[in-house]
C-alpha cells in the first residue's frame, strides 16, 4: 500500500469515528373549537381540545444507506425511546431548523416520558446556515434543493393526512412515511454539498485523534491543508490555511501579532 493510500485510509477511519445523525420529525396538529372561520390571533391553551404531539420521525446515520422510521400510530412510547437512543449515540445532529423545532419538541417528549437528557451533542442546523450565509429567494428546504440541483421533497405535509394517519388509514401512513424519509435524505444531500465545499466553518471537529503537530480540517478531517497567508482577527493575526480537500478556510493557533487592548463601544 502506498503512502497516499495509507493516509487516505487513516482519514477515512477518522471520519467513521464521528457519529453524525440526520433527523426530521413531523407533528400532529392540535385541535380547538372555533365559531368563525375568520378567527385570528392568540388562542389560549385552555381552549384546545387536543394538544399537538409528535407524530413520527425519520433518521439515518450519515454515510449509511438505511433510514429508520418510527411513528406514533405504531407505538408512541417506542418512538420516543428510539429517538432518545439515537441522540444519545450521536456526536453531531444534522437538521433543517432542528435547533428551534425538532430538538425542542423531542426534548419535551423525553421529559414527559420521565427520561434524563441524552449525551450532549453538537448541532449542525442547515436552516440557520442558509439564513445567515446565503441570499436565496426562499429559506425553505425545497427551494434550497431546487437551487442546488438536488432531489426535492416527496410531496408536502398535510394536516388532514396527519389526522388520517392517527385514525389508521394505511395509505396516508405510507404517504407520510415516504414524505418524512424523503426529507431526511434531501437534508443529508444539502449537508454533503455544504460540508464537502467548505461552507460550514463552525462545523464540529471531524474524525478521531491526529498525530502530534498534525493539522486537520474541522469540516472534513483532511490533514493536508494549504498555507494561505494570515487571518486578521480583532486582536490577533493567526496563520491561515485552506483545506486541500473541501476548500474550507481554516486558521491555526499560531499567532504572528496580538494586541493587548480591545476597543469598547
Amino acid at each position: 500500500m502506498s503512502i497516499a493510500q495509507i493516509a487516505a485510509t487513516a482519514r477515512s477511519e477518522r471520519a467513521k469515528a464521528t457519529k453524525i445523525l440526520v433527523i426530521d420529525i413531523e407533528r400532529l396538529p392540535g385541535l380547538t373549537p372555533i365559531f368563525d372561520q375568520r378567527t385570528q390571533g392568540f388562542i389560549p391553551v385552555s381552549k384546545w381540545t387536543r394538544l399537538p404531539s409528535l407524530l413520527c420521525f425519520a433518521a439515518k446515520w450519515h454515510g449509511e444507506r438505511k433510514t429508520e422510521f418510527h411513528a406514533a400510530w405504531d407505538d408512541h412510547a417506542a418512538m420516543v425511546q428510539r429517538s432518545w437512543e439515537l441522540y444519545d449515540e450521536a456526536d453531531i445532529v444534522v437538521t433543517y431548523n432542528g435547533v428551534r423545532f425538532d430538538n425542542k419538541h423531542l426534548k419535551s417528549e423525553w421529559l414527559l416520558a420521565g427520561m434524563s437528557p441524552p449525551k450532549p451533542w453538537k448541532d449542525v442546523d442547515l436552516f440557520a446556515v442558509n439564513r445567515s450565509t446565503f441570499g436565496f429567494e426562499s429559506k425553505s428546504l425545497q427551494h434550497l434543493c431546487q437551487r442546488l440541483g438536488l432531489d426535492t421533497k416527496s410531496g408536502h405535509y398535510d394536516a388532514a393526512m396527519a389526522e388520517l394517519c392517527i385514525e389508521g388509514d394505511e395509505k396516508a401512513q405510507r404517504t407520510m412515511r415516504r414524505y418524512n424519509v424523503g426529507d431526511v435524505k434531501i437534508t443529508e444531500q444539502v449537508y454533503v454539498r455544504m460540508v464537502s465545499r467548505g461552507w460550514l466553518p463552525n462545523h464540529p471537529i471531524m474524525g478521531g485523534p491526529v498525530n502530534d503537530g498534525e493539522l486537520a480540517c474541522n469540516q472534513c478531517g483532511h490533514t493536508d491543508p494549504i498555507r494561505n497567508g494570515w487571518y486578521l482577527a480583532n486582536v490577533q493575526e493567526r496563520a491561515a490555511y485552506r483545506c486541500s480537500k473541501c476548500g474550507g478556510n481554516l486558521t491555526s493557533t499560531h499567532v504572528r501579532r496580538v494586541s493587548n487592548m480591545r476597543g469598547v463601544k
